[in-house]
């Protein structure tokens, strides 16, 4: 290896780029079925079984919070059982989750159809996409991430009105079944095919290979550079799902539901220019201070958006709060590139994920019990644009 040369990560026959379309499809399946699908799982199993909306929500908030648990421990199940059985294992447990969803008569189908989702986010969420595509670049992994998670954009585009569409169509229980077979259909010879980790001929180097470190969890929660990136990262996000959960909620009193449901298209468009747009440029940028004019601007469409009633004002402020959004989740990834060693990337970054996971997780339920408790959305707004100054400041200290 010693003699080798470098690869080309800018060619387009570098099969890192094979990872990266699989993995694409990859997180367009798993953020189409298993997040932007759930507000459709909720209406319906409502409706179908007459259950409250709290019962069914608990479902979804018990699969976020698990999935984000569980990821904790990707570095682990890589190491374990290599990248290809865990995507694999990751869409049979999607499958499954969908088939249980669709035949859900009892509580206890309910709740093991979302631990299912759960189990899925494992293998095909984005901590396990961003450990296979960060082992196959080292200059281009900024671009290469970006790439993946576009998939996960995308998905709310193309997934969730389709199957908005089947589900008006087959209705709700054939129309899961039938995501569920062409899931595996499509997915696994794709990854079965494609998914694998670089071998030494693939990765070759002009120099002898650095000797890598493994940090424990344990030390990681005792080091301030990881809580410079999870804490303020893990704020950011809280107000970014909040706002998601709610926005048509926030806007519909104020232009109505159809403008409303336009804003969160606009909103989900700009999100994947934003991402697309990062990507082109990410690996010459400062991760740290690129994530502070992203959630500063956030914050700023916050503030038109709590404080406006004209359209004019308000779809705009939207788009610029759009364009952030898949950024927040890409960035991350790029600070534990340049500040970690490189055979510490997955473990910090599935520790790091799992915790603000867990923390965005609770942002829709207090969003909506500070609505409750004030009548009104302008509290929890003003609580959010509070919250994201303080993360967009936190984010610069880098700790020694």
């Amino acid at each position: 290896m010693n003699q080798s040369q470098p690869v080309d990560e800018s060619s387009l026959r570098y099969a890192g780029w094979r990872i990266v379309a699989a993995l694409f499809l990859v997180e367009l399946a798993m953020f189409g079925f298993g997040l932007y699908g759930q507000g459709i799982y909720v209406t319906e199993l409502r409706r179908l079984n007459d259950w409250s909306t709290a019962r069914v929500a608990s479902g979804a908030t018990l699969c976020l919070l698990l999935g984000s648990l569980f990821s904790v421990f990707v570095s682990d199940l890589l190491r374990w059982f290599g990248p290809r059985r865990l995507v694999l294992a990751g869409i049979a447990a999607l499958a499954a989750g969908l088939a249980l969803l669709a035949s859900a008569a009892s509580v206890v189908q309910l709740y093991a159809g979302f631990a299912m989702l759960a189990l899925a986010w494992v293998g095909l969420g984005t901590v396990t996409a961003a450990a296979i595509v960060g082992a196959w670049f080292e200059h281009k992994r900024g671009l290469a991430i970006s790439l993946t998670f576009t998939g996960a954009t995308c998905s709310g585009i193309v997934l969730a009105p389709g199957l908005v569409w089947l589900v008006g169509t087959l209705g709700f229980r054939d129309a899961l079944w039938l995501a569920a077979s062409l899931a595996v259909s499509v997915l696994v010879p794709i990854v079965a095919i494609v998914i694998r980790l670089p071998l030494p001929i693939d990765r070759s180097v002009a120099m002898a290979p650095q000797p890598t470190a493994v940090a424990s969890r344990l030390s990681l929660l005792r080091d301030a550079r990881f809580w410079s990136l999870t804490a303020p990262f893990a704020l950011a996000l809280l107000v970014q799902v909040a706002f998601i959960v709610h926005q048509i909620a926030i806007l519909t009193p104020l232009i109505g539901f159809q403008p409303a449901g336009g804003a969160v298209a606009l909103t989900t468009f700009m999100a994947l220019g934003g991402r697309i747009g990062l990507g082109l440029f990410v690996d010459r940028l400062d991760p740290r201070r690129t994530a502070a004019v992203s959630i500063l601007s956030q914050a700023v469409a916050l503030a038109v958006i709590g404080h406006s009633v004209d359209p004019r004002a308000l779809l705009p402020a939207c788009a610029v709060f759009g364009f952030s959004i898949g950024n927040l989740i890409t960035l991350p990834a790029l600070v534990v590139q340049r500040e970690f060693p490189s055979g510490a990337f997955g473990i910090v970054l599935g520790l790091s994920m799992g915790i603000s996971g867990v923390v965005n997780a609770c942002g829709p339920a207090a969003m909506g019990l500070l609505r409750d408790l004030s009548g009104g959305y302008a509290l929890p707004l003003s609580v959010g644009i509070a919250i994201q100054l303080a993360a967009a400041g936190a984010v610069l200290i880098k700790p020694p």
